[in-house]
């Protein structure tokens, strides 16, 4: 299977599904499609489907320079190889990790595993798969809860320790030696607790920086998509037989695959000089 047809239902498949269905098969959490340009996720679909055709103890599902995301497509091209799969994997698109590439890479993906899966459960440990990877699997944040400094004492108190500041006072005995240095040891601690107020001023701050900032991505992020969907709307469009054949069609197809904004530009000014010189001189 190298190829779907125009109209086959695997161009329909939303980003949403995808993503359920990758996160599903391999118990990740990826929230972008984007997040498959590594190509370790391909390179796994493709391990549950056909287990032991994918050299998964070389993929790293770490990598973060192109140079490692090319090596986990080698892996996988010759997967494709020793499968008989016929498909040509477009590497230099897909690492660029733009949407429509990677959507339609996943769109094929997803109509191979269904045609030969045929829905029935795999019963695949992808976890302990990834485990046995080049990098031991997908990095995450370490188990251990990093304890803010505003509430260090808390944590103290119980697990049955008293805070250190405080043993200095409760120390002290009658007399002007210890009642000097009970005064020390109070100022001492007023100014700890000034510090520490101060640096919860800056967290809470910080914080609320940090909210805004989500927030602002969050719009920017539905804004991206409505446009993304809109775009695909029209390459689905573009792609029809009943259209293709519509010169203006060819045109919105040169735009929409642009590499960037000066081929794009390029491509806008190639169609206005071949439309300027159709027109008939006076």
């Amino acid at each position: 299977m190298s190829a779907i047809g125009i109209m086959d239902g695997a161009y329909f498949v939303g980003r949403h599904e995808l993503l359920q269905w990758i996160n599903s098969t391999l118990g990740l959490n990826l929230s972008k499609i984007e997040q498959t340009a590594s190509g370790a996720v391909a390179c796994q679909l493709l391990d549950a489907l056909h287990p032991g055709c994918v050299a998964l103890g070389k993929v790293d599902f770490n990598a973060k320079n192109d140079y490692e995301y090319i090596n986990n497509y080698k892996i996988l091209q010759a997967a494709f190889t020793k499968l008989g799969i016929d498909k040509h994997v477009e590497v230099n698109k897909l690492i660029r990790a733009r949407p429509l590439d990677n959507i339609e890479f996943m769109q094929w993906l997803k109509s191979y595993f269904d045609s030969h899966s045929n829905g029935q459960n795999l019963n695949y440990d992808a976890a302990a798969r990834r485990a046995a990877s080049k990098t031991g699997g997908v990095k995450g944040a370490s188990n251990k809860q990093r304890i803010p400094l505003s509430s260090a004492a808390t944590t103290a108190s119980m697990n049955g320790a008293a805070p250190a500041r405080s043993t200095s006072i409760s120390k002290k005995t009658p007399g002007t030696r210890q009642f000097g240095q009970a005064v020390g040891s109070a100022a001492s601690v007023s100014s700890s607790g000034s510090q520490d107020t101060a640096m919860a001023a800056q967290v809470q701050e910080a914080t609320e920086q940090v909210t805004e900032l989500k927030l602002k991505v969050d719009n920017v992020e539905r804004e991206r998509d409505f446009y993304f969907d809109k775009l695909r709307d029209i390459e689905i469009l573009c792609q029809m037989p009943l259209l293709q054949s519509i010169p203006v069609v060819k045109v919105f197809e040169r735009i929409l695959y642009a590499a960037d904004e000066k081929e794009a530009k390029e491509a806008m000014e190639q169609v206005l000089e071949e439309y300027n010189q159709q027109q008939p001189t006076a």
